[in-house]
């Protein structure tokens, strides 16, 4: 039957190429429909909690993005007339740029003065070019003392200071990108008209810019360089350039169909979709090489052409065939990723691409070779009595290869648990790029790049008044303050407690909390009502007063140290107040969660399939110890990968989810192959003489696609975005660790266990 399906594929291969044209070309169409969004919470799918309760906190108070300047002078601290006068005209200029909701600074800090009944709420510095040496020392001495500016708009030393524009988007176009191209833009002006002045940008809507913009410019520059790589070394190792082109265009008649389905069916992409052609060569690529160095062998052994390609198509078959449905099911199965929409964006459209190539790679691609010029000739073979006579290597020290690649697997897969899971976001950026040097300056010298936020909602209007609440509010803020890693607290308290000791003579007793409704009603009237447009308490307490807002700020944190004082604060809510009981949340918060559900979903994905894969392989080679026997080399390379990754880093995060999706193809590729053409030969001959035909049929096309793939992705582990640079290495160990497994402990299982297994292995 295969031999029937091969010789109609090549007799009609213009009906084949037509065919697969006609197929594909509308599906491509759909591209032009893709959009792509920037937002960072499309990462997220809508039973998320923790984006649950990010979405409640903005329907109650404004919506949670920022840029955030830092302004820090070269030499001296910040309190001098031109340094205010800097952060002053930054402060007033941005008030009048898009998409702002408010802009905090020192210079524009609304503080306050009591005289006998009266409050005077005014900003902190009036005009800068104006100040003399005692209203510095004026200004220096409030900013220095005030909760609610210290270590959130100035540093401790006063060496730093802060400007927070808060933003908000509707979601249409490229807002975000575009408001980050203009705080990029401002402070090149700023360095570059006050040269005495070190100027740095970061915030959620930088550091969400930055992933898209760094994720697209790798998929323009790394992902063509890899491509071209890929194209060179397949050309170098097949010797054959119509095999080549006929591999490139087979990828092409792949990749945008499967990208245009995605466009057809309305589907918008988020910047991780740019692993997603990468992905797809993979797959192909393996195809193309199995089928064309089988295609190539026969040729080069004085086989006709026709001939040649009819016995690479009947030898690949059911390998591809096997490795295409046990690929799908692992990207499938990477819809377990129920609160990751994107990677399960990326396994469906991904399964559909794997699907779409087998089909491809077994018609049009043959079809397609048939037709284009070959200029190879009978020749002597190359590479295979290279394979010959490592296969006598391999056979005849069996035994210590099976011993010490079982140790050495054993050994990896014990320290593998030992990585730690650290999303810290800023660190996705490689030092010495401007996002990760904005970012850690900031981090170091006024924190905040993580918080947790708590909407504390009474559940009756004006409730924020009520001293009970404001006891038990304090009372959080205050075991915060005491955890440490904890930069600032701003809560409402604060600002009633100043307001208490302003109107109280200003005498540092009375910075405590009022006793009565009645004076915590009237401080909050009198507050609101000197307070000027633009900086009023929207941000702080909900429009009918019920709830009010805590934001906790800290330096960037590992992921166990960020979960480990969110789920205390939990505790410590549900102990002293279960009605206030809540999550909390923040956008930190939100992708440190992300990438723990993240890395647990791939894992139990990479499971499911491969449990999915064994019973595949079991019914095809018709043989339970037979599959059995493939689970070691299907699992062992993403075991042990990250066994040797420990060794390397020992740290690991939301860019791994994917891995073992990405490499499960190529794994279970390698190894049947090599299992098929061994129960090909065992039928027929013994044990190692069919793990000689294995090795000298198909080692040398395994060797070349593991070659291929690892430099190609290797290409990605030069990125600046650890993002595409820690999965492009990663992907690269665990290919290489599969080559090594099916040949240094495949063979020697095979060979020791062969009377306990062949007896009801089959070819299929």
């Amino acid at each position: 039957m295969s031999t029937r399906f091969a010789k109609a594929v090549i007799d009609r291969r213009w009906l084949v190429i037509v065919a697969t044209l006609l197929v594909c070309l509308p599906l491509s169409y759909g591209v032009k429909f893709l959009s792509i969004s920037q937002d960072s919470r499309a990462m997220f799918g809508p039973k998320n909690p923790q984006l649950r309760a990010f979405e409640e906190l903005e329907e109650t108070f404004t919506r949670v993005e920022n840029v955030f300047f830092v302004i820090a002078p070269k030499e001296g601290d910040i309190f001098t007339r031109e340094t205010l006068s800097v952060i002053e005209n930054l402060t007033e200029e941005s008030w009048t740029t898009d998409y702002v909701n408010r802009v905090d600074s020192i210079t524009n800090y609304q503080h306050t003065v009591a005289t006998d009944d009266d409050l005077f709420v005014d900003k902190l510095v009036p005009s800068a070019s104006d100040l003399k040496k005692e209203d510095l020392d004026r200004v220096r001495e409030i900013a220095l003392n005030e909760p609610l500016v210290l270590n959130r708009l100035v540093s401790g030393n006063g060496r730093v200071a802060g400007i927070n524009i808060d933003l908000h988007f509707d979601g249409e176009g490229d807002q975000a990108v575009e408001k980050a191209h203009w705080a990029w833009s401002k402070k090149e002006q700023l360095m570059r008209e006050h040269d005495w002045l070190d100027v740095y940008v970061t915030g959620s809507t930088i550091i969400s810019a930055s992933f898209a913009e760094t994720g697209m410019r790798d998929l323009k520059t790394l992902s063509p360089l890899m491509y071209l790589f890929v194209i060179i070394l397949m050309g170098l190792l097949l010797r054959a350039v119509s095999g080549v082109v006929a591999i490139v265009i087979t990828t092409l008649l792949t990749l945008i169909p499967a990208m245009g389905l995605a466009g057809w069916l309305g589907v918008t992409l988020t910047t991780l979709s740019s692993t997603i052609p990468v992905i797809i060569l993979t797959v192909v690529v393996a195809h193309g090489i199995h089928l064309m160095v089988a295609y190539y062998q026969g040729i080069r052994n004085g086989i006709a052409k026709t001939e040649a390609l009819t016995e690479a198509i009947v030898v690949n078959i059911q390998p591809i065939f096997l490795t295409s449905v046990s690929t799908a099911i692992g990207f499938f199965s990477l819809n377990v990723l129920a609160d990751v929409p994107p990677i399960q964006q990326i396994g469906n459209i991904v399964g559909f691409a794997v699907c779409l190539a087998f089909v491809l790679s077994l018609t049009f691609l043959p079809a397609f070779v048939y037709i284009l010029p070959n200029r190879v000739i009978a020749s002597s073979p190359r590479y295979e009595p290279y394979m010959e006579s490592f296969a006598d290597w391999v056979i005849s020290h069996r035994k210590n290869l099976l011993v010490g690649s079982s140790l050495a697997a054993l050994f990896l897969m014990a320290i593998a648990p030992l990585n730690v899971i650290s999303d810290q976001f800023s660190k996705y950026f490689a030092e010495g790029t401007p996002i990760r040097t904005d970012t850690d300056f900031t981090d170091q010298n006024l924190g905040g790049l993580y918080s947790i936020e708590y909407s504390l909602d009474t559940k009756n209007s004006q409730g924020v008044t009520d001293p009970e609440y404001l006891v038990t509010v304090e009372k959080f803020a205050e075991w915060y303050r005491q955890q440490p890693k904890v930069s600032h607290v701003n809560t409402y308290t604060d600002i009633v407690k100043q307001l208490n000791q302003r109107l109280n003579e200003d005498h540092p007793s009375y910075y405590t909390l009022p006793e009565s409704k009645e004076l915590s009603a009237q401080y909050l009237l009198l507050y609101e009502l000197s307070l000027p447009l633009g900086l009023d308490l929207s941000n702080m307490l909900s429009f009918d007063k019920s709830a009010s807002r805590m934001i906790v700020s800290f330096p960037s944190l590992k992921t166990y140290e960020f979960i480990e004082i969110q789920e205390n604060a939990k505790s410590w809510l549900k102990q002293n107040a279960p009605d206030l009981l809540q999550e909390g949340s923040a956008l930190s918060l939100m992708f440190t969660h992300i990438g723990l559900r993240s890395m647990i979903g791939g894992v139990k994905g990479a499971f499911i399939a491969l449990l999915l894969i064994t019973l595949a392989l079991m019914i095809s080679f018709r043989s339970a110890k037979m599959g059995l026997i493939s689970v070691l080399p299907n699992l062992l390379p993403g075991a042990t990968g990250f066994g040797v990754w420990y060794l390397l880093s020992g740290e690991i995060g939301f860019s791994f989810a994917m891995v073992l999706g990405i490499t499960m193809g190529i794994v279970v590729d390698d190894t049947v192959h090599f299992l098929t053409k061994y129960l090909r030969a065992r039928e027929t001959r013994s044990s190692e003489d069919a793990v000689r035909y294995a090795f000298s049929s198909v080692g040398v096309a395994l060797v070349i696609t593991t070659l291929v793939l690892v430099v190609g992705f290797s290409m990605l582990g030069i990125s600046d975005f650890k993002m595409n640079s820690d999965p492009g290495v990663m992907v690269g160990i665990v290919i290489t660790i599969a080559l090594i497994f099916d040949f240094l402990l495949l063979p020697p299982l095979l060979i020791t266990f062969d009377r306990f297994i062949y007896r009801q292995a089959n070819t299929g």
